[in-house]
C-alpha cells in the first residue's frame, strides 16, 4: 500500500476579506498541511488573517520548507491573474473547495479556483484557472467559466452559459441558459441577462441593458 501524498503548505496571497474567505475554506477542506497568508503590504505582516493564520512577507512565504502551493485571493480579476503569474516561482496554484459546496463529479475545475460555501457546480461544468464561484452561486450543467472570471455571491447561471475570461457576474444576478457573458464584461448586481453580453461591456438592470441606459 502506497504512502499518502504529502499535503502542501498553502499560501493564501491577499490579506483582505477575500483572503479570509479563501483561508477559511482551505482550513475546513483539510487539503493542506498548514494555511498561511501573504501580502505585498508591509502593514499586514506579522498579523493574522484568521486566528492561527499568520500573514507573512513574500520573502518569508517563499522560504517556507517543504511542499508549497499558492492561492491568489484577490477579487479584482485582472489583478488576480497578474499576481498569479508573478508568484509562480513560489509554488503551483491551488484550488480551494469548501466542504459545503456541491461540485458534480463530472465538473472540470482548473488550478487556482475558489468554490465557496453553498455553491453548486453542475455536471460537465468547467472552470478555468483562477475562477471564483462565490457564496451561494449556482453554475448549472455544461457551463463554461473561463480563466480568472468571478461569479459573485448568489448569482445564478442557467445551463450551458459561457462566461469569458476575467468577466464579473454580479451578486444576485441571473443569466438565462445558453447565453454568453463576454470576456472582461461586467453584469451588475441583481441584473437579469436575456441576451448575450458583449466583450468588455457593463450591463445592469432587469432586463440587463448597457449601464448608461440602465441608469437613465
Amino acid at each position: 500500500m502506497s504512502a499518502p501524498s504529502e499535503r502542501p503548505v498553502l499560501i493564501v496571497f491577499g490579506a483582505g476579506g477575500h483572503g479570509r474567505v479563501a483561508a477559511d475554506a482551505a482550513l475546513l477542506s483539510g487539503a493542506f498541511a498548514r494555511v498561511v497568508a501573504s501580502d505585498r503590504n508591509p502593514a499586514t505582516w506579522g498579523g493574522e488573517l484568521l486566528p492561527g493564520v499568520p500573514v507573512l512577507s513574500i520573502d518569508e512565504a517563499s522560504a517556507l520548507p517543504g511542499l508549497r502551493a499558492v492561492h491568489v485571493a484577490i477579487g479584482n480579476n485582472p489583478v488576480r491573474r497578474d499576481e498569479a503569474a508573478r508568484l509562480a516561482s513560489i509554488g503551483p496554484l491551488a484550488t480551494i473547495i469548501h466542504p459545503h459546496a456541491s461540485v458534480a463529479a463530472s465538473a472540470r475545475i482548473g488550478p487556482g479556483c475558489l468554490i465557496t460555501a453553498q455553491c453548486v457546480v453542475g455536471p460537465m461544468a468547467e472552470l478555468g484557472a483562477g475562477a471564483i464561484v462565490n457564496h451561494g452561486a449556482v453554475v448549472d450543467h455544461d457551463c463554461h467559466i473561463a480563466a480568472w472570471a468571478h461569479i459573485a455571491p448568489g448569482a445564478r447561471l442557467g445551463g450551458a452559459v459561457q462566461v469569458g475570461e476575467a468577466a464579473l457576474v454580479g451578486a444576485g444576478s441571473t443569466v438565462l441558459r445558453n447565453l454568453r457573458v463576454g470576456a472582461g464584461a461586467t453584469l451588475g448586481a441583481g441584473a437579469v441577462l436575456l441576451q448575450d453580453l458583449p466583450d468588455g461591456a457593463a450591463w445592469a438592470g432587469v432586463p440587463a441593458r448597457p449601464l448608461a441606459q440602465a441608469s437613465a
